[in-house]
């Protein structure tokens, strides 16, 4: 039986994501209503995406007895109460990145969780992929011998401070950083026992880039990089070990290609019905997929991303935003 989704919001990562659930079949996912402030945007997306229901109010849809799971793309400093809403209506949850802007929200959600026995992840999308279940396999096989240095960088040149102008979001490192952070997590699966992080931070409280360096009990370390405010032509990453390594080609945190020590490998990024907005988006068909089998085995957590997992990324940003300055509650320039 199909898991029935309600989408929450109608921007482009809503989208993104309907169009790939669209390339799911359709016995196994169906979204069947979606939600907006305004009437008229939730009609044009569900005309879209061909969506049976549309609302205006959030409480009338998380009263929908038929949605069964609510994905949340919202604006990010709606996560929160959106998530509690949800699940306190008895839905199950997956809740765009980031989260929340503090360590203490982060922990309240999967409180409300486990008391309510809903499955609830933050949709960091990335280790849903084929293709970091394959890295996980490597280093817990020592393939590469024992991991000891991890490397990535997440660069991407726009006007950052402008952007926040119009709405506001809660920094580059919660935007983007967050992807280099949980890729170091995923590697040594505890937390580092040294954070070093110096950044810029706009006149907004929001940082805008950010270098990072990560140390671990065993001398293990990580150094990780984010900037909105330079160009490069690849944004990778590399897990260095005692006998090898693992390389992780441009778009690190939604891959289509690695570089493994038995050689390269690839997963496929399908082809939405509706053109995508973000690179490799069709790759959030495996988050969807992975989901859906943890709900149906009845699973509240996602293995290879869980509540304990989460927390420990935001632990660490928590930790990061308090040593570049950035500042809480944001404002606009």
């Amino acid at each position: 039986m199909a898991l029935k989704w309600g989408i929450c919001s109608t921007g482009k990562i809503c989208s993104d994501f309907c169009s790939a659930l669209k390339t799911l079949p359709s016995e196994d996912h169906q979204i069947v209503a979606v939600v907006s402030r305004s009437q008229d945007t939730a009609e044009k997306f569900a005309t879209t995406f061909d969506i049976p229901k549309t609302y205006s109010s959030y409480e009338k849809f998380a009263a929908d007895p038929e949605i069964e799971i609510v994905y949340i793309g919202s604006a990010y400093t709606e996560h929160v109460r959106l998530s509690i809403q949800m699940l306190n209506a008895g839905k199950h949850v997956l809740c765009e990145k980031p989260l929340a802007d503090t360590l203490e929200d982060v922990k309240l959600i999967h409180k409300i969780a486990k008391e309510k026995h809903l499955f609830f992840m933050e949709a960091v999308w990335s280790r849903c992929f084929p293709l970091y279940h394959r890295i996980k396999e490597e280093i817990t096989s020592k393939s590469i011998g024992d991991a000891q240095m991890v490397s990535a960088r997440f660069f991407l040149n726009f006007n950052y401070c402008e952007r926040i102008k119009t709405q506001i979001r809660g920094g580059f490192l919660l935007d983007a950083g967050i992807y280099t952070v949980q890729l170091a997590c995923l590697v040594y699966g505890e937390d580092p026992v040294s954070i070093k992080a110096v950044g810029e931070v706009a006149g907004s409280g929001h940082d805008i880039d950010g270098c990072v360096v990560l140390s671990y009990s065993k001398g293990q370390k990580a150094c990780l990089m984010y900037s909105s405010k330079v160009k490069s032509d690849t944004n990778c990453a590399s897990i260095n070990g005692t006998n090898g390594s693992i390389e992780i080609n441009d778009h690190f945190w939604c891959p289509e290609e690695v570089k493994l020590p038995t050689g390269k490998e690839t997963n496929e990024i399908p082809v939405g019905p509706v053109p995508f907005y973000y690179p490799n988006s069709g790759g959030l068909c495996y988050e969807a997929e992975e989901v859906r089998k943890c709900i149906k085995s009845g699973k509240t957590e996602y293995p290879h991303y869980t509540h304990n997992d989460s927390e420990m990324v935001h632990k660490i940003m928590e930790e990061v935003a308090k040593q570049i300055g950035r500042k809480l509650p944001y404002t606009k320039d």
